[in-house]
């Protein structure tokens, strides 16, 4: 079962990365609660259904997972940077806090996890349980670097949208040259 807890924490890395870096966002605090709900069941949901789905949906999905994530992730990003440059602090609040980032940030985060479904459904370990260690330590992981950062936002200087806009694009850069 060790195993499984670190193949969690490994698939929630890119996770604990983007909510950090989406939660030095100016957030409302009902859009961040609903951010880390849908970062939950996306991640729980992502590693349940990959192993319902098995291996024939690995190879079929596994290269639109892989692009995904990092094409939302710099789309994230850029606009962050565009609107940080253009001073637009009203603008700001407003992207981030769309139901569109709500929603298509977590679910593109979540391929990882249905692969990670796909390859546990073949372990010897218990199945469905592994699934959720997995999809758990991932969805805390993206919940502790939104809280966590959400919270020391207040202690960064006012422009740090600039910088979690670039962190965004970096790593959606990473990701790609990556795979």
């Amino acid at each position: 079962m060790l195993e499984v807890i670190l193949f969690g924490v490994v698939a929630g890395l890119d996770n604990l990365q983007v909510g950090s870096s989406i939660g030095l966002m100016p957030m409302q605090r009902r859009r961040l609660h609903l951010l880390a709900l849908g970062f939950c069941i996306c991640e729980l949901g992502g590693a349940i259904l990959g192993l319902l789905l098995g291996r024939t949906f690995l190879a079929q999905i596994g290269p639109l997972a892989n692009g995904l994530a990092p094409l939302v992730m710099l789309a994230c990003g850029v606009v962050i940077l565009w609107l940080a440059f253009r001073n637009e602090a009203k603008a700001l609040p407003d992207f981030v806090n769309h139901k569109a980032v709500l929603f298509l940030l977590p679910l593109s985060l979540s391929f990882d996890n249905v692969i990670a479904g796909a390859g546990i459904s073949f372990s010897s370990a218990p199945v469905l349980t592994s699934a959720i260690v997995v999809g758990v330590i991932s969805a805390a992981m993206a919940c502790s670097g939104l809280y966590l950062a959400n919270w020391l936002r207040r202690f960064m200087p006012r422009r740090i949208e600039m910088l979690a806009g670039a962190y965004l694009c970096f790593l959606a850069v990473r990701m790609m040259i990556a795979d």
